[in-house]
């Protein structure tokens, strides 16, 4: 299989997880540091666990030996998750998936400026079309003044394009690790600020574990794979379908109708990921043919 098709699936299926967490944080009642605990927490013990008893020998090497990306990776992806959460408590939901939507720009540029990665005319278009049909999906949508919100917003979108271009940049090397330290580091920052693990009720528990245990660790271990056989920019282009099947699990699973803005812009990015993956994979198939009969 080729090595884009590869960070496609990885990059598919791993959003298609993610975007069953809108849902169930909707089920979740509790305060969101009491929720970003329990995420952290099994970030940690989870992806630690598998780690060591898959990767013993070079899971103990890099953590004795940490190198920078690790930490800043890690931080990363630790205030997206928390500025994410934060957002869509302190505005509206259509707010916080627009601004969130800048990201795939955002790492383009990071990239351009970082790893001298630079983002060619089909990336670019791609881009900006998916970025239409997200802003089509909230076109009928009154929006909030700034707000803290907001700022918290703006703040996950280049947190999170910063952790993309940092797997870009070490080859998704030890991608896992990051999880485990970013959820650490989310722990420790929901407990001070206020997190009381055991108020969540029963059917509040069954949420959080199937949250936690399966679709979280899940998600981004397969999202930090996509970095591996991806640019930055393209990687973090996939980040855009969470804002289109988030509304529709929730529909799935709360009855919420999703409107028609919802399913045309759904449409509009689908194609857009469709056509430029298909693309960008004949492009890589014929250089490659070139290059063999040269």
């Amino acid at each position: 299989m080729s090595p884009i098709y590869k960070g496609t699936w990885a990059m598919l299926v791993g959003i298609t997880l993610l975007s069953v967490d809108s849902l169930l944080i909707r089920l979740i009642h509790s305060s969101e540091w009491t929720l970003l605990f329990w995420r952290g927490l099994f970030s940690v013990v989870l992806i630690l666990s598998v780690m060591l008893t898959l990767q013993t020998k070079s899971t103990i090497a890099a953590i004795r030996k940490p190198d920078k990306f690790l930490f800043l990776g890690s931080f990363a992806f630790s205030m997206s998750t928390i500025c994410f959460v934060l957002s869509i408590e302190m505005t509206q939901v259509a707010s916080t998936l627009i601004i969130i939507n800048v990201s795939p720009l955002i790492s383009a540029l990071l990239a351009y400026i970082f790893l001298k990665e630079r983002v060619d005319r089909r990336t670019l278009l791609a881009i900006v079309a998916a970025t239409a049909g997200i802003m089509f999906v909230f076109s009928d949508t009154a929006l909030p003044d700034a707000s803290l919100g907001n700022l918290m917003a703006l703040i996950t979108a280049f947190m999170l394009a910063s952790y993309f271009v940092i797997l870009r940049k070490t080859q998704s090397k030890n991608a896992p690790l990051y999880l485990v330290l970013g959820g650490f580091f989310t722990m420790v920052i929901a407990l001070f600020a206020g997190a009381e693990p055991f108020s969540l009720t029963q059917q509040e528990w069954i949420y959080i574990l199937i949250l936690c245990v399966g679709v979280v660790p899940l998600s981004f271990v397969l999202i930090s794979i996509g970095p591996r056989y991806l640019p930055a920019a393209h990687a973090n282009l996939f980040m855009l379908l969470e804002a289109i099947l988030g509304p529709l699990f929730v529909w799935w699973g709360l009855g919420e109708v999703p409107s028609q803005n919802v399913l045309i812009g759904g449409g509009i990015v689908l194609l857009t990921l469709v056509l430029f993956t298909v693309s960008a994979a004949k492009e890589k198939r014929s250089l490659n043919k070139k290059t063999s009969t040269d």
